[in-house]
């Protein structure tokens, strides 16, 4: 049947505009409804929820991103995992310890490296705990920054929350000493003086890996294209066609060559030599701990100074554990299959000039530095 046209725009007029009616109130209902929920969880259930008390030893901490964002290999090698109290170290670690301190001495006459110059710029002084540490980079350097911020009096739930980096926290409380106040400090009876330090090459490629493989931090990112603009031509008739923007390890060590050739005794701080770097020849550290046997040599340190009842061990350790779990590697593959690829690249020249630079390190500190000669190129 059909309408004239008049009534069927009546019919449309008297039904359909109700409907738009009825649908404009539901849109605009669903639109206030929806603010006041965004609004709701930016204020209110937002402060609620800051006034929940949290157990800050399993929630995710901004101190522990931080240190899952650091080297690629892990620096804690070797730790105790337990919540025991700080024992004390067994005559074994005491003599090992001795020998260690008369090693670098023996070292800094044979090579004639005796010096009155200190680098003070690195070092941190706690006067009021008896302690002066050297920060060497990617060498245990998260674990006694934390220590030192927990003995400056920052609170492990104050620690946990933070944005600011743990090194700009502790320079807060310990700004760089001058080389006076830190030749006083040294010298004061009671005082133990630590230097952490770690197999070199190991450091040398997690520094690598870190600040120019991925080329994160834009200072790095310009340095990562200076390199490569300098060795990227002759590391591909060594290595092939290179497809990575950052450079390749053989690009890396040909440009710390480069350098060393010509002069400049300067390295940035993440890979320049420990003996110059902390200046143990100078400064006469009365504990030189390893990375490899941390936790033992730092527990004597704790103890030495009964240090125990501030630092605590339980939240120190869920620390450890989350850096030695996630800082292995971020291929996982273990640092021997590591070191067999990166110093694959190089040949026996580039090894032998490369030891030009660390050989006093491996020498001082008493590691070997032989095994490297099977995985260069022959």
């Amino acid at each position: 049947m059909l309408f004239p046209s008049k009534r069927l725009r009546s019919r449309i007029k008297t039904k359909a505009f109700p409907c738009l009616r009825c649908g404009a109130k539901t849109v605009t209902f669903l639109f206030w409804a929806t603010l006041y929920v965004v609004v709701m969880k930016m204020t209110i259930l937002k402060n609620s929820k800051n006034h929940t008390v949290k157990d800050w030893s399993t929630v995710p901490d901004n101190y522990s991103k931080w240190l899952l964002q650091g080297p690629v290999l892990g620096e804690d090698d070797e730790i105790d995992t337990t919540d025991n109290d700080w024992l004390e170290p067994d005559n074994a670690t005491i003599i090992e310890l001795d020998k260690r301190v008369d090693r670098v001495q023996e070292i800094c006459r044979l090579r004639s490296l005796q010096t009155k110059n200190i680098n003070s710029k690195e070092f941190f002084v706690d006067h009021a705990h008896n302690l002066v540490w050297c920060n060497i980079f990617k060498a245990a350097s998260s674990s006694w920054l934390y220590n030192f911020n927990v003995l400056a009096g920052y609170e492990k739930k104050f620690l946990a929350r933070t944005r600011h980096t743990p090194l700009t926290l502790a320079r807060k409380k310990f700004p760089r000493p001058s080389e006076e106040e830190l030749r006083d400090t040294i010298n004061t009876p009671g005082v133990i003086s630590l230097m952490v330090v770690r197999e070199p090459f190991v450091r040398l490629l997690s520094a690598y890996r870190d600040k120019l493989e991925n080329i994160t931090p834009p200072y790095y990112r310009k340095l990562a294209r200076k390199i490569v603009a300098e060795h990227r031509e002759a590391a591909t008739k060594v290595l092939g066609e290179i497809e990575s923007f950052g450079p390749t390890f053989y690009e890396f060590v040909a440009y710390l060559i480069k350098k060393y050739i010509s002069g400049t005794t300067t390295f940035d701080e993440h890979w320049a030599p420990y003996y110059k770097f902390c200046t143990p020849c100078a400064a006469n550290f009365t504990v030189i701990a390893k990375v490899e046997t941390l936790s033992r040599d730092s527990t004597f340190v704790v103890q030495q100074l009964g240090l125990g009842h501030i630092l605590g061990r339980k939240v120190r350790n869920r620390r450890m554990r989350l850096r030695t779990v996630m800082n292995k590697s971020r291929d996982g593959k273990n640092t021997s299959a590591l070191l067999k690829y990166y110093f694959g690249q190089l040949n026996m020249h580039m090894l032998d000039k490369l030891l030009e630079i660390y050989g006093i390190d491996f020498e001082m500190f008493g590691y070997d530095s032989n095994i490297y000669r099977s995985y260069v190129r022959k």
